[in-house]
């Protein structure tokens, strides 16, 4: 009997999880790394399930129809997955760029998505500007677009991802339960913030499964919230800004933060492609360093940690991360 797709969304997820035998050994480390391989999504990160499943929700609840525009507020994969998802059922795509790199850029091209650069929407600006500190960051742009629709006759509907509650439910509903069905024992979930989908939702399944769970987030230093492209400050970013996907929540999903800065991330990186064969993406690195770190402490000696490889290297070929300082052993 065949088992043949007929549709690129049938690909999105189901996606193994690789223990990294080779670092443990580099490292002599007495625990077991685990990388969720979400770069072999077919659009090539974790956030293709987003994409999907953000889609679902408007035509689930809105009116929107083939031909209207759907605008996200995105470093990149996000923006990605949409533009892919949003030409495949007809949509037009808009794409506001914070980082990004070239091959980002050109992906989303290649997609046929509009980019626009969030720091010259003089509109967007003002939005954000003009918030109180007990504000909402995405009530305020759908209601900046809701204007836009009405004056210039396009009917933009925005999908918002830090406040999007299907993100956190598609985390949920499919990363964390395919974690929990590949892995006996979680001890450790390693992410990143960023929308807050990822770590709340797969957060709050595997803590059903594993009431031990610690989860630790990590965000840049001071020094590299421009050069960590992908990895996102929690700390000093403003309750108007922060994800609401995590304000709705009684409780934080982590429970404490590391920093991390760009020569451990990007070293990190350099070093699972030598003793693993993968070479993922910056976010990774960082999760991966984090990892490692914790795991040569006396508490941490026999656990198992698990993280996403949010991407791999081909969306950063053009930025530091494949400069040959970084690949050196030492």
């Amino acid at each position: 009997m065949s088992n043949i797709k007929h549709n690129i969304e049938e690909v999105v997820g189901h996606t193994p999880i690789l223990e990294l035998d080779g670092l443990e050994r580099k490292e002599q480390l007495d625990a077991h790394i685990l990388v969720k391989l979400e770069s072999l999504n077919p659009l090539g990160s974790l956030k293709d399930r987003i994409a999907v499943a953000m889609i679902d929700a408007l035509e689930r609840d809105t009116d929107i129809k083939p031909g209207d525009t759907i605008v996200e507020f995105s470093s990149g994969n996000t923006a990605i997955g949409l533009a892919a998802i949003a030409a495949k059922r007809g949509y037009k795509m808009i794409a506001y760029m914070v980082q990004a790199t070239q091959e980002r850029v050109k992906l989303l091209e290649a997609y046929g998505a509009t980019i626009r650069d969030m720091s010259k929407d003089n509109g967007v600006l003002e939005a954000m500007s003009n918030l109180p500190e007990d504000g909402d960051s995405a009530q305020a742009l759908v209601d900046l677009f809701k204007r836009r629709s009405e004056e210039e006759g396009i009917n933009y509907y925005l999908t918002v991802q830090s406040s999007n509650e299907a993100n956190r439910l598609v985390q949920y509903n499919t990363t964390g339960q395919e974690i929990i069905a590949d892995v006996d024992q979680v001890d450790v979930l390693i992410a990143g913030v960023g929308s807050g989908g990822s770590i709340t939702g797969v957060s709050d399944a595997l803590r059903e499964k594993f009431p031990n769970l610690e989860v630790v987030a990590f965000e840049p230093t001071d020094d590299d919230t421009e050069s960590l492209v992908g990895v996102h400050s929690i700390s000093q970013t403003p309750r108007a800004m922060f994800p609401q996907i995590i304000l709705r929540k009684n409780k934080l999903p982590y429970d404490r933060i590391i920093k991390v800065n760009k020569e451990d991330a990007y070293r990190m990186s350099n070093k699972v492609a030598k003793t693993d064969g993968i070479f993922l993406g910056i976010t990774a690195g960082a999760a991966m360093h984090v990892a490692a770190t914790l795991a040569k402490q006396d508490e941490y000696k026999g656990k198992t940690f698990v993280m996403f490889g949010y991407d791999d290297v081909l969306k950063y070929l053009s930025s530091e991360l494949v400069d040959k300082k970084y690949a050196s052993e030492e």
